[in-house]
This record gives C-alpha cells, structure tokens and sequence, in this order.
C-alpha cells in the first residue's frame, strides 16, 4: 500500500486539497447509530476509504461494563458490514476511528505494569471489532507541548494497533487537541515529527483538524466553536507539501 495522505480537513476557505496531493476520505460521525443509515450512507461515496465514527458507544471496558462495549460493538459490527455491502466504491475500506487500540496517552507516556496490561487487555477486547475492518485507525494526536512525550504516546499506540494484522491509518491533526485549555486552538511546531512518524511507521495517515473551539481565542470547551479561516502560510501545511512530493 502506497503511503497517502487522507483529507478530512475542515479549514474556512481551504484550498482544493486533491490539487495539493490529499486523496479524499469519507466520515460519517453524525447520523443515527445503526446500520441501515450507514448503509445509506456508504452507498453515496466515492471515496476509497469509509470511516464510521461510533465513538460515542461504550468501547472501553477499563471504564465501561463489558455488557455496554459488547453492546456497543454489536452496533459497530452491523454498521461496518453495512458499509461493506453498500459501498459504492467496490475498493473502499472502512474503519473506525481510535477504538483499536483505545486512544490512551498518559498509560504508554507515564506506564506501570499493571496500567499497560488493563489497556492492552481493553485493546484485545476490541479485536471483536478490529475483526470486522479493514484498516485501523489509531488516534495520534497531541495533547501537550512534549514532542518525547508525543511520540512515545504515538509509538506504542501504533505497535498496539499492528496487533490486529490490520493496515494502519491513524488520524492526525496540525492542531492540538482541544481538551486542555492551555493547549487549544494552537499549532503544534513538530508536526513535521507527527508526519514522517506516521509516514516511516504506518501504511497512510488521515489529516483532521480546521475547527476552532470557542468564540474566543481560547474558549471553553462546550462553546460550539467555528471553522478555523485557512491561511495560506500555516507552517504545518508546508509540511504536508514536503511529504506528499516524497521529500
């Protein structure tokens, strides 16, 4: 499989991203949590690569019940075979995002043997799902201004998701994630680090990210936030150019 870049890019005024080398990627995450939606939904895509995002399910059985993941996998699963028999594109892959393994940053960066055994033991859980895809998609992104920090996180959660014998597309985000507010709405200075990671250690990589939490420079995190305005300098996006021409 040769190395791409997916755009799930969501930038106000952003550049046709297929003319800058991005191979388009579709993403439901919205809709209803069953399986005749996504079906639906699959069967209007053309893209080669169907992300079915049921995140919001139980999925973890460090902190869930088993009876709620198992449940929550049963949905997963009648989504992904959905998807499969509907799809559009006859080579369209689908996957899920950052349930195999389960997005943990503080138990690979801080580990104790017990912590590391329960996430790999909740990531085994999920290979009932893993089973039903056709790539997986890991989540890396950063947290926190730590780049040892980030790829430790992001070493182990690749290794961690190779266990399934899936390929591995995990998404990543030129902008760090929003949960801390000392961190929002900030661009990571060494996403050119995140990017020849992924790019040495996985088969693709999904580009998400252009939504800005809050109405203000930092906002709260339960404002509903707005589209990010494209600039046409964004360091981080020079970065994309030099990996998509194979530099």
């Amino acid at each position: 499989m040769a190395f791409k870049l997916y755009n799930l890019l969501s930038f106000k005024g952003q550049p046709d991203m297929t003319l800058e080398g991005l191979t388009p990627c579709s993403w439901y995450s919205r809709g209803p949590f069953d399986s005749v939606a996504v079906g639906k939904w699959a069967s209007e895509q053309a893209s080669d690569l169907l992300i079915v995002d049921f995140e919001a399910l139980c999925g973890d059985v460090r902190i869930q019940s088993a009876e709620c993941v198992a449940q929550g996998h049963a949905q997963r699963i009648a989504a992904f075979r959905a998807a499969r028999k509907e799809k559009k594109n006859p080579r369209a892959k689908v996957g899920t995002y950052a349930m195999c393994p389960n997005a943990d940053y503080w138990t690979p960066v801080s580990p104790t043997e017990d912590k590391m055994l329960a996430w790999q033991g909740s990531n085994r859980f999920n290979s009932l799902i893993a089973d039903e895809m056709d790539v997986v998609n890991p989540s890396l992104y950063a947290f926190y201004d730590d780049e040892k920090g980030w790829l430790k996180f992001a070493l182990a959660n690749i290794e961690e998701a190779y266990k399934y014998g899936k390929p591995v597309i995990p998404f990543i985000c030129p902008h760090y994630h929003h949960s801390d507010p000392k961190f929002r709405n900030t661009m990571i200075p060494y996403f050119g680090t995140i990017l020849d990671t992924v790019r040495e250690r996985c088969d693709s990589a999904i580009l998400w990210g252009g939504w800005w939490f809050g109405s203000k420079d930092v906002g709260k995190g339960d404002e509903p936030g707005h589209p990010w305005p494209w600039e046409p300098n964004f360091a981080w996006f020079k970065e994309v150019q030099r990996i998509v021409r194979g530099l």
